[in-house]
């Protein structure tokens, strides 16, 4: 042994502190920075000296050696990454659909004065008046300019529901994108996290990136995730491999003719459909086909029934110069009901239901006015038009409430799960300047 023996254990050791600051700073650098892992250095003795061997020196013991820095390790807590991105996949899921919800509230604006309701309320009270001046021609331009507003109002509420089934299919399309392109960004780290693994060394920061990318494409996709070890990431959506050792398979938005042209998910490679049961993507589906529709359905009901029981009673009247089988309205649902061109001439509105009693008849005309509260078969139920859009409505706002509480709950519980991960994986600034100290010293 020589004098410099123990100098070499003193400088082990500041390589060993001094790799530890580095660390520390690493920490401190990036404690603001989204998904990453706070590390820290794994310390352990030297191997002692002698080696054993038939040739090492006749030392009555070992002498340690000093200490050197094993590995970087991650803090990184599995379960919660696991809980989280479960979470994920329901809150993307109910926000997408408290969001077109609350639009459909707006586009609906109930109550108001130019809601659908308020305006049906001034088509009934302008027939009226019209039956307390049947042969007022200013009060038949009155029952028409109502109706052709009323018609109106059909139209634009069912145009912008569509216009909200095609926002929606866009954001399928955009969201499919995004899958693959997170597809293709972890396929491309899991070759590097395997390529630098192979050489004995941690790729810590390459693995918070991919994490992040995971928890990213959770909220849009259900998806579960298996690690190899050699480090690979597979990706599963329903048990097919999204992201396998050797590739990243791509979805796309197929045109589907049966349903207006709008998107089905499905796979790239064969068009098989993806099958899904949470996140952005799903319910961006299902919301655009089946909730937007119900809601037009609904309007289609009440346009429909609405241009039949007027109608029924219109063509059976009279007008105001003796002609009747004039129909009031024109189409079959909210996106085209119209006014029916019988009706251009004001004469042609139908007050009346004897000939012999024009022009001060005001029977058919009260008649109409009555719809209003008259029971009819709607959809198997016995309702007025009036109370089927309310009924409408109040559906409306109580999912649209069950939406939000969801969504808020959700954000509750992910909250509270990303907190005991930040507890276990986040950097503690208090706690990096300790080991700065200790570190330095």
């Amino acid at each position: 042994m020589d004098g410099f023996f123990g100098i070499g254990i003193a400088r082990k050791a500041l390589d060993a502190s001094q790799y530890g600051m580095d660390v520390t700073a690493h920490n401190i650098a990036n404690a603001n920075t989204p998904g990453y892992s706070r590390q820290r250095a794994i310390l352990a003795a030297a191997p002692s000296f002698p080696y054993p061997g038939y040739n090492r020196p006749m030392l009555q013991a070992q002498l340690g050696t000093g200490v050197e820095v094993k590995s970087v390790e991650r803090v990184r807590s599995s379960y919660f990454d696991d809980q989280i991105r479960k979470e994920n996949q329901s809150l993307g899921g109910w926000g997408v659909k408290d969001d077109a919800l609350k639009q459909v509230e707006s586009i609906l604006n109930e109550p108001s004065d130019t809601g659908l309701q308020n305006m049906m309320g001034e088509f009934w009270d302008s027939w009226q008046e019209l039956s307390k001046n049947p042969e007022s021609l200013s009060a038949r331009s009155s029952v028409i300019e109502m109706g052709r507003t009323l018609a109106s109002t059909f139209n634009q509420l069912d145009a912008k529901l569509s216009r909200l089934r095609d926002n929606l299919n866009d954001q399928v399309s955009v969201k499919v994108d995004e899958v693959n392109n997170i597809a293709d960004r972890i396929y491309a780290l899991n070759k590097d996290i395997v390529r630098i693994q192979t050489t004995g060394v941690a790729p810590n920061d390459l693995r918070d990136e991919r994490d992040k990318l995971v928890d990213d494409l959770s909220k849009i996709a259900d998806i579960t995730v298996a690690e190899q070890d050699s480090g690979t990431e597979l990706i599963f959506l329903n048990g097919r491999q999204l992201v396998s050792e050797y590739s990243a398979n791509h979805i796309q938005a197929t045109p589907n003719g049966l349903n207006s042209g709008y998107g089905d998910v499905t796979w790239a490679v064969d068009g098989s459909p993806v099958t899904s049961y949470g996140g952005e993507l799903k319910s961006l589906t299902d919301t655009r086909d089946t909730t937007i529709q119900k809601y037009r359905g609904d309007l289609d009901t009440l346009a429909s029934t609405l241009v039949t029981e007027v109608n029924n009673l219109h063509a059976a009247g009279v007008g105001l110069d003796g002609t009747t089988g004039w129909n009031f309205f024109a189409g079959t649902g909210a996106g085209d009901i119209a006014l029916s061109p019988d009706v251009d001439d004001p004469k042609h509105v139908a007050a009346a239901t004897n000939p012999a009693g024009i022009p001060g008849d005001n029977s058919n005309a009260l008649a109409i006015a009555k719809l209003k509260d008259t029971l009819l078969t709607i959809n198997g139920d016995n309702v007025t038009m009036n109370d089927y859009y309310r009924s409408t409505i109040t559906n409306l706002g109580i999912e649209s409430q069950d939406s939000s509480t969801m969504v808020t709950n959700g954000k509750l519980y992910t909250d509270l799960l990303e907190n005991h991960r930040q507890s276990v994986s986040g950097v503690s600034l208090d706690e990096e300047a300790t080991n700065m100290i200790k570190y330095q010293r």
